[in-house]
């Protein structure tokens, strides 16, 4: 991430060619739109230069700080759509679903493959766990509002999530899919 950071190119093409194919998913998920989730990886490379020098390894692992970085990407893209969506209705305009999206087999075959592990492993959290991870993670919602819209505390939901990390970390380590950031 330093050499990221310091502009070098090769730096950001090995991130490229490392974590697109994981990173794809997380705003194709979040999007529905395999041209939006594609802008938006786009996107999150091109501008991760000026990004790189927020990164903290003590905060968590690269791969982390990238799916992340995509998704707040992808919520903003799919926020904005929202608003022109509404802006064009009220304009009488029609708008245009969204694009389908398809894949070459080889990409389908490796996402499919790590797709599946990764749903096995939400699968084997309990409801209230897994409830609160997707929602967080795909809806955007803050672990407050999720509080409020659950009727909860916000220490359960804290707590839930938590569980529900760890578990999956552990899960996802048990198939080879934790990221590795060496």
């Amino acid at each position: 991430m330093a050499r990221v950071a310091a502009g070098d190119r090769d730096a950001v093409a090995g991130l490229y060619d490392r974590y697109a194919a994981v990173l794809l998913p997380v705003a194709l998920r979040i999007l529905g739109s395999r041209a939006d989730a594609e802008d938006v990886l786009h996107d999150a490379f091109v501008t991760l230069p000026d990004r790189a020098r927020h990164y903290s390894a003590d905060r968590g692992s690269v791969a982390a700080w990238l799916t992340i970085l995509v998704r707040n990407l992808s919520l903003d893209r799919a926020r904005r759509r929202v608003v022109r969506q509404a802006l064009a209705r009220e304009a009488g305009e029609s708008t245009r679903p969204p694009a389908e999206w398809s894949r070459d087999p080889e990409t389908a075959a490796h996402l499919a493959t790590k797709s599946e592990r990764v749903r096995r492993a939400l699968q084997s959290l309990p409801d209230v766990q897994r409830a609160t991870l997707e929602t967080a993670f795909f809806e955007g919602l803050s672990y407050p509002e999720i509080a409020v819209r659950d009727g909860v505390s916000l220490g359960t939901v804290k707590s839930r999530a938590a569980r529900a990390l760890a578990a999956l970390r552990e899960a996802l380590t048990d198939a080879d899919l934790a990221p590795d950031d060496s």
